[in-house]
């Protein structure tokens, strides 16, 4: 869930930006320069910049959107993650029979040699 929700606000993200640009500004911006004329035409005279308005308008609000579910789900993991964390650890039992014990043994003494 988390991967399609990441995808789907990255591809918002680039369209958003695609249109947003598209839009005419004081100079016509990107807009006339990748072809806004034709546009405006085929949309009526102020039809092109109510739907390019519009579109930018669901873009942001899906973008919206998506930007809360990544962060609920974000919040969620870390919620879980941290009472994992602090979840009690089982005490162990102690074996029935003693182990022997790890500690190096004491070195054997040496043999004496008595004196000529």
């Amino acid at each position: 869930m988390l991967a399609f929700l990441t995808s789907v606000h990255i591809l918002l993200c680039i369209f958003m930006i695609f249109v947003i640009l598209l839009q005419p500004g004081k100079d016509a911006g990107m807009g006339a320069a990748l072809g806004g004329g034709a546009a405006t035409s085929a949309f009526g005279g102020r039809g092109a910049v109510t739907f390019l308005s519009r579109v930018t308008a669901v873009c942001a609000g899906l973008f919206f959107l998506t930007s809360l579910a990544l962060s609920f789900q974000g919040m969620r993991t870390s919620v879980a993650a941290r009472a994992a964390a602090r979840a009690p650890v089982p005490a162990q039992s102690a074996p029935a029979t003693p182990l022997p014990s790890d500690a190096p043994l004491a070195p054997a003494p040496l043999p004496t040699v008595p004196p000529k």
